[in-house]
């Protein structure tokens, strides 16, 4: 029995040394295919981080923008009230010139119907023209006054009627 027991013994360390070929070669490859996984992973991790850098950039970027047209719309809404101010106080403008138009043209009637009856008065000397006054007599012995402007000055002409 020895020998059968020692064949046998032989036979299963040879079987043995087979399945071990075979297991170390699939273990060989397990190894290989752990390291690929491993560089895939840390590439992975690497872009992962990347990533979220760059979506922490843009969120900041987001808010940032979001802030600058809250800005620009807060500056809009103030730019139309100040126009909308700004069109009451044209209008309002538009009222007083048109008021001051009318004022001016029932002056100018007025004006032109007192020139009118003056015509008819013969009045030649305007109602409105400046007296002038004669200055106080001078020292003896200073030089005579200058006329003053007012004085020598012409009296305005009246405008010329307008039927």
């Amino acid at each position: 029995m020895d020998e059968s027991a020692g064949a046998h013994a032989r036979e299963r360390l040879i079987r043995w040394m087979d399945e071990s070929r075979e297991v170390l070669s699939v273990l060989a490859g397990l190894v290989e295919s752990s390291h690929r996984v491993t560089a895939k992973l840390q590439h992975s991790e690497h872009e992962t981080e990347v990533l979220r850098k760059e979506l922490h950039e843009l969120r900041k970027e987001i808010s940032e923008l979001r802030d600058e047209s809250g800005e620009r719309a807060k500056a809009q809404s103030d730019i139309q009230s100040r126009l909308a101010e700004m069109q009451k106080q044209n209008e309002v403008l538009k009222q007083e010139k048109e008021e001051a138009a009318q004022a001016f043209a029932r002056l100018l009637e007025t004006f032109q119907s007192t020139n009118q009856i003056a015509q008819k008065l013969g009045v030649t000397k305007s109602p409105f023209a400046r007296t002038v006054t004669p200055a106080p007599p001078a020292s003896p012995g200073a030089a005579p006054a200058a006329p003053t402007a007012a004085a020598s000055a012409p009296a305005p002409a009246a405008p010329a009627p307008q039927d």
